[in-house]
């Protein structure tokens, strides 16, 4: 079933095409609205997988409306209506990221046909209709270890290093795994001094995210004993990789893990939104600046649309300045939720600690910033950081024997970015 949300300003309009796509036994309208604003938060509690948007919507117009859409459900398919004829037009809608532009007016059979259109071009992309090989489908997630989703709103506010030295931390005392899913663009690498053959892109192109051998196989050490998934060596590569893959990743590794640590990109997703709504714990990491306090604000306007408890955030503040920096306090109180963790501002610690590609709680254990870090590891998983850590060879319980796959791939890894986010 093809599930659409319409926008348009004229209820007529959208009862006339709410009938004839009634008529499609495949076409089913999830969701209506009569404005930007409403399309943006119809289409992140529905997720639609076409969206069919009138370029005069009144406020967030439907070019804005549709970059938004864009950004936030890339794979939400959009298709724009328009009265205008000309080729600027066509051009607007294309640079918005459109996948399909209709000139009002036009036949229940165009628009028809143009949503099959969208949405086959959506699953050509990559989406998996099948269950990943040794997954169960239609079975419950597995509950096991705790997972920790670290998400910020801005580049440059300390996300990835603190998902690192969080994931260290945490394994001083118990087994946990570290997965890079800033997907393009991950720098997990580069900050823990590892280079990976493989990837979660081959796990993904290869079926065998829910392969506990594999997944094992493809996973490398990193300091102190975690276990590292990389992101993919090459930005397009990041197109393997779906929310199903993902989730049945995360219950395999939940089998096998006391915490799992996964760092996101700064963007919104369908990827990052899925990882939330897993997340035993949102760690929602800002620095003190105006305009990542005002992305952290809306990153969680986004996540109450989305009904995600307030009870699962934990709010990480990042000093990256010494100067200019708004009070903690103000922005505690523009962000509604206190501040569960304080970096403090040590530049020569942070700064040699990515220089080196040693995490900063393993080579200046004793600073202020490693034992922020340690304490935040303390109130995430306490009744993990009391256990002795299981051998690292070991199986999960309820592992059974069976051939042991290997993946007939393996990429060589590009230089890394050297900027950290």
């Amino acid at each position: 079933m093809i599930r659409v949300l319409l926008a348009d300003e004229s209820t007529r309009i959208i009862e006339n095409l709410s009938k004839r796509l009634g008529q499609e036994e495949d076409l089913t309208v999830c969701a209506v609205a009569a404005d930007g604003d409403t399309a943006i938060q119809e289409a992140l509690r529905t997720q639609p997988d076409v969206a069919v948007v009138d370029a005069g919507l009144p406020g967030m117009d439907g070019i804005q409306t549709t970059e938004m859409l864009v950004q936030y459900l890339p794979n939400t398919g959009v298709i724009l209506l328009s009265m205008e004829a000309e080729n600027e037009a066509f051009r607007r809608a294309m640079l918005a990221g459109a996948r399909e532009f209709l000139q009002k007016p036009f036949s229940g059979d165009e628009l028809v046909a143009a949503i099959r259109r969208v949405h086959a071009y959506g699953l050509r992309k990559g989406t998996p209709a099948s269950t990943p090989a040794g997954a169960s489908p239609g079975a419950a997630p597995t509950r096991g270890g705790k997972l920790f989703t670290v998400v910020g709103a801005k580049g440059g506010v300390g996300k990835s290093a603190i998902a690192a030295n969080l994931a260290v931390s945490l394994g001083r005392s118990c087994r946990v795994a570290l997965l890079d899913c800033s997907l393009q663009f991950g720098d997990i690498g580069i900050l823990l001094d590892i280079t990976a053959e493989r990837t979660i892109a081959d796990l993904a192109a290869n079926n065998a995210v829910a392969d506990h051998d594999v997944v094992e196989e493809v996973m490398v050490d990193g300091p102190g004993g975690v276990r590292v998934l990389a992101a993919p060596v090459s930005p397009e590569l990041a197109d393997y990789v779906t929310t199903q893959h993902l989730r049945a990743l995360i219950e395999q590794l939940r089998r096998t893990y006391d915490c799992i640590v996964v760092d996101t990109a700064t963007h919104l997703s369908e990827i990052s939104l899925d990882l939330v709504e897993m997340a035993d714990k949102i760690l929602v990491v800002t620095d003190l600046s105006a305009t990542g306090v005002k992305n952290a604000r809306l990153l969680q306007a986004v996540m109450g649309v989305l009904k995600v408890d307030p009870g699962r955030f934990v709010l990480v503040v990042n000093h990256r300045d010494g100067a200019g920096e708004l009070e903690r306090g103000y922005v505690e109180n523009v962000l509604r939720t206190a501040a569960t963790a304080e970096i403090p501002y040590e530049p020569n610690v942070v700064a040699t600690s990515i220089a080196r590609g040693v995490p900063f709680v393993l080579s200046q254990p004793q600073s202020q910033a490693a034992l922020r870090i340690a304490g935040l590891a303390d109130l995430l998983a306490p009744a993990a950081a009391g256990r002795a850590r299981p051998d690292a060879d070991a199986a999960p319980p309820e592992a059974a024997p069976k051939r042991r796959r290997r993946l007939g791939m393996g990429r060589g890894r590009s230089d890394p970015a050297a900027a950290s986010d």
